[in-house]
Order: C-alpha cells, then structure tokens, then sequence
C-alpha cells in the first residue's frame, strides 16, 4: 500500500469528524466566519501557518515546504453551503434551518484537511511547496476569482481540485481529459412596455407578451444559429410580468442562464440574444433594458498531460478499480477560473454514490449525501497527485 493511502485510512475517523462538523455548521457563501475559523485552528494543530485571504476573510490558504526547492502545485476546496433545507435523519444534519451542505463542501474541506495530514508527515519524500487553497463561495461564483485576485496562485505552476459526485461508485475517481464542466452565465432582460386596460389592449404596450416571444425566440440559436455539434444550453428560468390579471404588463423580465463547453460560442452567444431580443422588442413596440449578461464560471477542461498524471496516481493507489468514468455536464464550477490561469490544472470527480447507504442523491436536494468511506481515498489522492506533481 502506498504511504499516502495508509496515512489517509490511518486519519479516516479525523477526516470524518471534520466533515460531520462541517455538515453540522453549514454557512452561506461569502459567511464561512466560523468554516474558516475551524480551517485555520486545524491546520495551527498540524504546526502550519495558514493565512486568512479574500476581501470577504473567508478564504484560507497554507504552504507545506518539502525537503528543497523545488515547483508549487496548489490543492484547492471549496467550503460553502446552500439555501436548502436539510430532509435527512442523521446524527449530523443541518444545525441550521434552511442552510445544508447539499453540494458536498463539507467533504471536499474534510480531505483537503486529510490531505494537510498527509503532506505534513510527508515532507521528506517531494521538493516544492504544496499550496493549500480553502476557498469560500463557489455557489456565487466569487470564491475562485477572490482567491486569484488576493494572489493565491502567485508562482503557482499547476493545481488540483475535487468535487464528490453522487452518479458515480464510491470510491472510484474520474480524471478523464477534455470538458469536465460548461461555462455559464446569468442573464437578466427587461421589455419595457405601456400599462392599459386587460379589456383594451391596444391602448397599452404588452411588455408580457413581448417577453413570451423573446423567450421562444432564444431557442432558435440554439437549432439554428450555432453549430448542431456543440453542446448549448439556453434556459429561462424566471419570467416575471404584470401586476394583476386586467392589467397590460408595463414590465416583464426574462432571466436565465446559458451553458456550453466552447469558449469561443460561450462569448458569441450573449450578443446574439440582444440582437433576437431587440428585435423581438421592436416588433412589439417595447423597449430592452440588459440589466445583466455576466459570465458566472468558465469551462472546466482538463488538458492531456495532467489527466494523463490523474489516473496515473490513482492506478498507483488503486489499479483499475479505482478508475471510474463521469460524463462531461452542463453544471459549473468557479474552480474554472483556477484552472484558466494555471493551464496544467485538473479537475478530479470522486465517486460516493452507494445506494445501499442512499448516497446516490442529486446534488443540491435536501437528500443528499455522501459515502464517507469514499473520503480518505479522495485525500490520498489530493496528496499522491501533488507528491507526483512535484517528483516529476
């Protein structure tokens, strides 16, 4: 068995009760005060000195020095929660009401810790320096860029970042090279119309209707305009209008978001929909106001040369049985930003969906959970992946 692997079982029962602290104490992004508290205090107990970092003093970030000179490889979690209500009976739920990790933040800090662990009593066996990054607010998309822009990657040259997912086997770990994750942005149009009677329509200027019409229109980029063989996500998912069932909607909102894997669509994209909806809005007499068209995250792409390291650290730890496959989605992940400015950057899944222990729910629902004996696998890889980083 490989020495990282023994350390991560030998430091399971820790790497547990950290996660169940975590899940237990959930706080909201850009709030992790006491997350990051509890990062620091055990990261001070392995006789490291982390540093607070972000303008939201959320963020942590700690070095562990190897035994010389040598490259720097930064390790990254994220450690926030989300507005949903926990639905599980567990010694550990939620101690919050309407706040649960439902996203598996609590196990990503969990192993990054493990991996500290792990690091700390491996300091003799790499050159270089492991960069621990504890991010705050994935799920706002501000951690990633407040983290880069408070220097956390300053003469960084590689990085490595987790995400546990419920539609893979517990236990296995999928590094595949090419898309991992799509860009995303968040849209917000609004027509602006002329209130009227319900009862004399020609007096007023449907701004509702106009907005049913852009929203159907948007989808023939989709078919139409981009190419049939890029994955492209156009989704509305809030439409507000009107104030009451005889009036003419003087506003109405269109918001959303748009997903794809291509960089160059994902900035072609935001333009083509202004021009459809300032058409749309033309022939219906409204005006268009663009209150939003922002990027959110960025592609996660997993070069050839970093994935190709991936699942060779994890044949080292676990052959074959250890290799599992996750499919290229269409959520998004702020780590993109990360993985922009540092190109030897990769993004790993690690599989804790165990039906037997109901760890195969979705993401973001109020049942979910993980595999807590997938856990120090995912720590020992954290650390295996960066000693061989740095070994190379």
């Amino acid at each position: 068995m490989e020495k990282t692997l023994q350390l991560a079982m030998e430091a399971k029962d820790y790497i547990v009760e950290m996660r169940r602290y975590f899940h237990s104490h959930p706080e909201a992004s850009e709030h992790e005060i006491n997350t990051c508290r509890k990062v620091c205090e055990e990261l001070e107990k392995m006789g490291l000195e982390p540093k607070v970092v972000c303008a939201s003093n959320t963020g942590v970030m700690c070095e562990i020095k190897g035994k010389g000179p040598g490259k720097t490889i930064a390790l990254r979690a994220d450690m926030d929660a989300l507005s949903v209500q926990e639905l599980n009976d567990v010694p550990y739920r939620s101690t919050t009401d309407g706040l649960m990790h439902a996203c598996g933040h609590d196990a990503h800090t969990a192993t990054l810790l493990g991996a500290a662990k792990i690091l700390t009593a491996c300091r003799n066996d790499f050159n270089g320096t492991v960069r621990l990054l504890f991010q705050p607010a994935e799920e706002t998309a501000y951690g990633a860029k407040a983290m880069v822009e408070a220097g956390c990657l300053d003469g960084v040259d590689a990085t490595m970042g987790t995400h546990v997912n419920s539609g893979m086997k517990a236990g296995t770990f999928s590094v595949e090279a090419g898309p991992r994750l799509a860009a995303a942005n968040w849209f917000k149009y609004r027509f602006v119309g002329k209130p009227g009677h319900g009862a004399l329509p020609h007096q007023g200027i449907d701004a509702g209707l106009a907005a049913c019409a852009g929203a159907l229109d948007l989808q023939h980029l989709v078919s139409r305009e981009f190419p049939a063989d890029k994955a492209l996500v156009i989704t509305i998912g809030r439409i507000e209008a009107g104030t009451r069932f005889n009036v003419i909607a003087a506003a109405a909102t269109l918001e959303g978001t748009v997903r794809c894997f291509d960089p160059e669509i994902f900035k072609a994209v935001p333009g083509a929909m202004e021009r459809v909806l300032r058409g749309v809005a033309d022939a219906y007499r409204c005006e268009l106001v663009v209150e939003k068209a922002e990027a959110v995250t960025m592609p996660c792409y997993n070069p050839e040369k970093s994935s190709a390291r991936g699942k060779a650290t994890v044949l080292k730890l676990f052959g074959e049985e250890g290799i599992g496959f996750s499919p290229a989605q269409m959520g998004g992940e702020d780590y993109s930003f990360m993985m922009d400015r540092i190109p030897d950057s990769l993004y790993v899944s690690v599989g804790t969906a165990n039906p037997e222990k109901g760890t195969d729910e979705p993401h973001h629902s109020g049942r979910f959970n993980v595999d807590e004996d997938a856990l120090p696998g995912a720590s020992a890889v954290y650390a295996q992946y960066a000693i061989d980083y740095l070994n190379e």
